[in-house]
Order: C-alpha cells, then sequence, then structure tokens
C-alpha cells in the first residue's frame, strides 16, 4: 500500500483569518449528547447481566475502600472471580466508585455512563483535530460517534461499562500519539503506552491500537513516506516502535482468551472454521449497512449456526473484498479512504466472530470504535467533493450542509427512540422479538423476567419456545459432554453443561450432573454450588445432599457432612448410601 503524505483541503476552517469556534464546537457536541442520552437516567437495570455484574453485585459493596481497590486489580489475574468477565480493573473501580455515590440506584450508574460516552467523543473531537488540524471535520466525526444509533447498547447497558472507559483511553492514546508525533521523545512515548496501558486495563479490546496507529502514521501523519529513508528501514522503524504496544495489548487479550475458555465462553469448538468465517463476512456486511441505516437494533442477534445462508455469506465476502481493493487502490489520491475502512475492519477483526465468543452473530456495542474509521472515510470525502474545482464539484456547500444536518437530525431522533427501549428489561426483551427472528435468548430472558413479576403462565410460554429453538444446539453440547466424559476428560465436559445451564437453569439434574463433573475435575468448591443450586429447584431431592455430604468428607469437614446424612435418613431411613456414609464417620471418631 502506498499512501501519500497529508492532504490539506481547501475547507473553511483551515483558512478562516479568525480561529474556529473550538468552545462553541466542544459545547454544541456536549449539548447533542445530553439531548439524546439524558433520558437515559430514567432506565433501571436490566436482567442480562446487569443483575450479575452490576446490580446488588455484593463485590462493589466494599466501594472504594482498600479491598475495593485489591479486589478491582486482582480479579481474574490472580484469582477467578464470578463478579467480572475478566482482569478489567480501571472498568471495575468506575462500578466501585458508581457504588460509593448512588450505592444500588441505576439512575447514579446510567448517569456516569453517558458521561464518559461524552468525554470519550471530545476525546475523539480533540485526537481527530490534533492529527489531522482539520477542526470542523473533527467536530462532524465526533457528533456521529456520540448519537450514532448503534452506540446506545454500550451507553445504556451497564454491564458495557468496559466498552466505555475501554474507548475513552483508546481515543486518549490516539491524541497522545498525535502530540508525539509532532516531536518523538521518551516522555511523549511514555505517555501514549500510558494510555494504551489503561485502554487495555478497562477491556482487553486494544489488541487493535497499534495497528491504528499504523494507518495513522500513513494519514493523516504522514509519517511512511517521511524523509528519504529506505523504505523497509522506515517501516521497521514504525513497526518497531510500536512493539511495546503489541506485546502490552497481546498479553491482556491472552489472558482474557483463558478466561473466557475457563468459563465455557469461547464457541470456536462447537461450530467449524468455515461456519465461522461465513457468519464474520455477513456480520461485516451487516455492521457495514447498520451504520448507514441503523435500523432493527436489538441487545441480541442470534448466530446462524450450521443454519447459515452460505450464497449469502459469500456475496458478503466478495463484496467487503471488493471494497478493500477499491479502498486500497484510492490510497494516494484518497488516503482517508484506504485508512478509514481499513479502521473499521482493523478495530472489528477480533470481535468479528471467527473466535467465537457468545453466541451472538454480531452485537452493537462492537461498533462503538470501529465506525469511527467508516465517519472519517464519510466526513472526509464528503470535504473533498465540496472542495474540489468547480468542473469537478460533485456536491456543493449547501447540499452538503443539508446532507449533514438531516443525517445528525436523523440519527439523533433514532437514538432517542432506541434508548427508550432499555427502558427496563420487559421493553428491551420485547423489543428484540420485534426486530430478530428465532431470538431464543430474547424469549428466555423475557420469560424468566414475566415470571418474576408472577405473569407465570405467560413467561413458560417464552421459557419453552427458547428451549424449542435451541434443542439442536443442547443436544450438540450433552452429546460432547458425554463424549468427554467417556474419555475421561471432566474439565472438556465442563463447559458444554455450563452453555447447557444457561438455557436451562432450572434443571435440577443437570446442575447435579455438573456438580458430578467438577468433583472429578478437582473443583470441590464450585461442586458445591452446582449441587446447591440443585436443591434450590428440587428441595426434597436427596442425591445432592449425599453428594455434599461426600465432598464434605473429603475437605475434611465430618460434623458437617453427619448433620447432612442424618437429614437424609431421617427422610429416608432405609438410604444405604446414607447409612454407610454414617457408620464410616462414626468409626473414625
Amino acid at each position: 500500500m502506498s499512501f501519500c503524505p497529508p492532504v490539506a483541503l481547501p475547507v473553511p476552517d483551515e483558512n478562516a483569518r479568525r480561529s474556529p469556534p473550538v468552545l462553541a464546537l466542544v459545547l454544541g457536541l456536549v449539548m447533542l449528547t445530553l439531548l439524546v442520552f439524558g433520558s437515559a437516567v430514567q432506565c433501571g437495570f436490566v436482567s442480562f447481566d446487569d443483575d450479575r455484574y452490576v446490580d446488588h453485585n455484593p463485590a462493589l459493596t466494599v466501594g472504594l475502600s482498600a479491598r475495593g481497590w485489591q479486589w478491582a486489580f486482582t480479579t481474574n489475574l490472580t484469582r477467578f472471580s464470578e463478579s467480572a468477565e475478566y482482569w478489567q480493573p480501571l472498568t471495575l473501580l468506575t462500578r466501585l466508585a458508581d457504588y460509593e455515590a448512588w450505592g444500588f440506584d441505576a439512575r447514579g450508574h446510567h448517569a456516569t455512563s453517558v458521561l464518559i460516552h461524552l468525554a470519550a467523543g471530545l476525546a475523539l473531537f480533540g485526537a481527530l483535530r490534533q492529527l489531522t488540524g482539520a477542526v470542523w471535520r473533527s467536530a462532524l466525526v465526533a457528533a456521529l460517534f456520540l448519537i450514532h444509533p448503534m452506540h446506545v447498547e454500550p451507553v445504556l447497558w451497564l454491564s458495557a461499562r468496559k466498552d466505555l472507559v475501554n474507548g475513552l483511553f483508546y481515543l486518549l492514546t490516539l491524541w497522545a500519539y498525535g502530540w508525539y508525533a509532532q516531536r518523538r521523545t521518551r516522555p511523549r512515548y511514555a505517555l501514549v503506552f500510558a494510555a494504551c496501558l489503561a485502554a487495555n486495563m478497562s477491556k482487553p479490546m486494544a489488541v487493535s491500537l497499534p495497528v491504528v496507529l499504523l494507518l495513522l502514521d500513513a494519514w493523516p501523519l504522514g509519517r511512511w513516506t517521511a524523509g528519504a529513508e529506505n523504505r523497509w528501514r522506515l517501516a521497521a522503524r514504525l513497526v518497531g516502535e510500536k512493539i511495546p504496544l503489541f506485546v502490552l495489548s497481546l498479553g491482556v487479550s491472552l489472558l482474557a482468551y483463558q478466561v473466557q475458555k475457563g468459563i465455557g465462553a469461547m464457541g470456536e469448538d462447537t461450530l467449524p472454521l468455515p461456519w465461522r468465517l461465513g457468519n464474520a463476512a455477513l456480520a461485516g456486511a451487516t455492521y457495514l449497512a447498520k451504520a448507514f441505516v441503523p435500523v432493527n437494533l436489538a441487545f441480541f442477534y442470534p448466530h446462524p449456526g450450521r443454519d447459515l445462508n452460505v450464497p449469502l455469506a459469500a456475496a458478503a465476502a466478495f463484496g467487503l473484498l471488493l471494497l478493500t481493493v477499491g479502498a486500497v487502490a484510492q490510497s494516494r489520491r484518497r488516503p482517508w479512504l484506504a485508512v478509514g475502512w481499513l479502521w473499521f475492519g482493523v478495530v472489528l477483526a477480533p470481535v468479528c466472530g471467527v473466535l467465537q465468543i457468545g453466541d451472538q452473530a454480531l452485537a452493537d456495542r462492537y461498533s462503538y470504535l470501529s465506525f469511527i474509521g467508516l465517519f472519517i472515510a464519510a466526513v472526509w470525502q464528503v470535504s473533498a467533493w465540496v472542495s474540489a474545482p468547480a468542473g469537478a464539484r460533485f456536491l456543493t456547500g449547501r447540499a452538503a450542509g443539508l446532507l449533514t444536518a438531516g443525517t445528525l437530525a436523523a440519527f439523533s431522533v433514532a437514538a432517542f427512540l432506541q434508548t427508550q427501549t432499555w427502558r427496563n428489561s420487559e421493553t428491551l426483551f420485547t423489543h428484540a422479538l420485534e426486530v430478530t427472528e428465532g431470538n431464543y435468548l430474547a424469549h428466555f430472558n423475557l420469560g424468566a423476567e414475566l415470571i418474576a413479576q408472577g405473569r407465570t403462565p405467560e413467561g413458560r410460554a417464552h421459557l419453552a419456545e427458547a428451549n424449542r429453538l435451541r434443542q439442536p444446539f443442547i443436544a450438540r453440547q450433552l452429546a460432547a459432554a458425554d463424549e468427554a466424559l467417556r474419555r475421561g476428560a471432566s474439565a472438556e465436559a465442563v463447559p458444554r453443561l455450563v452453555r447447557v445451564l444457561m438455557l436451562q437453569p432450572w434443571n435440577a439434574e443437570l446442575h447435579h450432573r455438573l456438580g458430578g463433573v467438577l468433583v472429578a475435575a478437582g473443583e470441590p468448591g464450585k461442586a458445591l454450588g452446582q449441587f446447591s443450586e440443585a436443591l434450590k429447584y428440587r428441595p426434597d431431592w436427596l442425591p445432592p445432599r449425599l453428594a455434599i455430604s461426600q465432598v464434605l468428607i473429603a475437605q475434611d469437614q465430618p460434623e458437617k457432612a453427619r448433620h447432612i446424612l442424618l437429614g437424609v435418613l431421617a427422610r429416608e431411613p432405609g438410604n444405604q448410601a446414607a447409612r454407610e456414609m454414617v457408620a464410616r464417620l462414626d468409626g473414625a471418631r
């Protein structure tokens, strides 16, 4: 790929005699964001991970104490905790601060998320202004970022706080890098590294950051063509400059991968690579379409799995390839197209589904940073059309102004309406069922919510539909678990059973079975939790009590085990297993 040096387009903000109204633009961005997201404080927690990571999460109740800081920095680094998804200390600190200020009042948590999102948008404005010198265009890209309807999910879903904090420090890294590129000194590079570290400590999504910096080296910084240095030597210097950032980002990503694999969130072992590649192509095309026409947005998009539309996936892959070739071919005349398009692809690549995490085909929150590349390409191209000589002009300034105003107005209205779907769990899940097909997760979550409200018949109908939709998946997981157990690979069976329990949390028999597998895998503490879950759904069932007694005996807690066994014998005096264990305990006295 060959890029030209930075291109200065003759637009008003570069040629105006007076300074561009930066403060006015900042105030405009603030007002626009609050106009769209101001109603967020009326939303509550939703029963989709919020109830696990935020709402009444006991780990947060220590606040910003020494224990709280220790928990934030060690969770899923030196010890595993189900109160956090992976190592994300800065994100966890924001949650601890929210609890310190607001307790478990969702309004305060939502207000914090809106403010972090606003800060990220202003950081984007500052970074682009630093990198390009174009004030108005930088402000327009920031405005699109702040009010795009796809970005409602990371702002309104409190469990996605990590995307906001990561986005803020990701964009601050770009801003620091623009400053560093002006004069390359160690203190300035240290600032870049610190910002990159902070992004990685928020969410392991910053793995793409060093590559984006290399793209910015090409345009607008023009560092790939600077001076008379040999091209290969120049490339080695620019890449070598990013090696500390690559090592940092890859290390944090590998840590997150291991944590996600350990809890059974990785799905690459259940879906062959061709299907994952096909879905990645379809997802990429869908992201591109929703960037410009953001309709039918949902909290969850079901993965097609083996029902993938192969011809459509092939067409999507071919279309994306053509766009890539076309953008790269324009790298000399219109470098913003190549950089913007490659930014979109590079940032999206880690979460495109080739490494499948969870069961979604795509997710709105994954667009949070990737869409910036598309916004840059679109805004700079429109500016080029407006600024071209009269004979080659594609758009007039007035037409571009109307297009800009219309786009901002349409996106603002769509984003405001999308925020209303996040008012509570019922509105969120009901909306997802209205705009998607085969959404088993929406059925499952809506069913659980309706049952919690006392609307049991409605809730059970949705739960039944969720299980009907996922029956082939459940069967495959159980078969794979059986095969792993036949080989004596207990650890491999655990994530399979966990995935089924995500759909059937009421399945007492499966909880009991998983408890036995965990005992065999050498995790008695987790096994006790599963046996207790089985009793939650079948309180009078005796096998989990016997299993708990066996674990307690193995952990040298005979008196607790004896108490449970005597309770079993009180209910079933002839229970031979209980009688034998009590006899052994009495004989050991």
